[in-house]
């Protein structure tokens, strides 16, 4: 092996790792048994190969649902959801699924009161008035909510889960056009930096033959 030949499988081989890194944190077929609510339905995920593919028409749909569906008032049935929405729309699962760490118990007090004012701020637009949400009002909602003792503030729940919802819907897909411009731009430019290392490495190998 020549050491131009070696530099560019060198140089293949990063572009490789680089791409597994980015893809560390996600669930794979060979690990979606770890998974607690995915492993009862990895033989049949398993079997559909969409789920698994990073091509741009099977991962936009899954950035855009992804973000989409974190951002809303579900948490706990997340990741079921995930893999619902990327079963029925063709989806990426990995990354449908690890967008779903955006909403973590650190996190979705303020997603879901942004998601609120954001969905407010749209039916006020609209010419649709809304009762303001204080973050104290929040906090006692879901605690009532947990200890079933909600009863009197149902029709201000209900209220609130749909303006949040439909916030989170304008949010998620905000952030969905600019991840799906990202992610485009770098795929675009990994398949175009692969195939250039790998036709240099297939002329390299012709012209070695030639001489030969």
């Amino acid at each position: 092996m020549t050491a131009e030949e070696r530099r560019l499988r060198e140089s293949k081989v990063r572009h490789l790792r680089r791409v597994k890194w980015w893809l560390r944190m996600l669930p794979r077929r060979a690990t979606l048994h770890r998974y607690p609510i995915l492993k009862f339905f990895a033989r049949s995920a398993r079997k559909r190969p969409f789920l698994w593919s990073f091509r741009v028409e099977h991962a936009i749909p899954a950035i855009y649902a992804g973000f989409i569906l974190t951002l809303m008032p579900l948490y706990g049935v997340q990741i079921l959801l995930a893999l619902i929405f990327a079963v029925l729309l063709r989806a990426n699962l990995p990354i449908l699924v690890g967008l779903q760490v955006v909403s973590n118990p650190l996190t979705v007090f303020p997603i879901w009161f942004s998601a609120y004012q954001m969905g407010r701020l749209f039916l006020g637009v609209v010419g649709i008035e809304t009762l303001p949400l204080q973050k104290s009002e929040l906090y006692s909602m879901l605690e009532n909510f947990i200890l079933w003792q909600w009863d009197s503030q149902l029709h201000r729940l209900l209220s609130v889960f749909g303006v949040t919802c439909l916030g989170a819907i304008i949010m998620g897909t905000c952030f969905g056009l600019i991840a799906s411009c990202v992610y485009r731009f770098m795929a675009k430019r990994t398949v175009a930096s692969y195939r250039l290392i790998t036709s240099k490495l297939k002329a390299h190998k012709a012209r070695k033959a030639s001489h030969d």
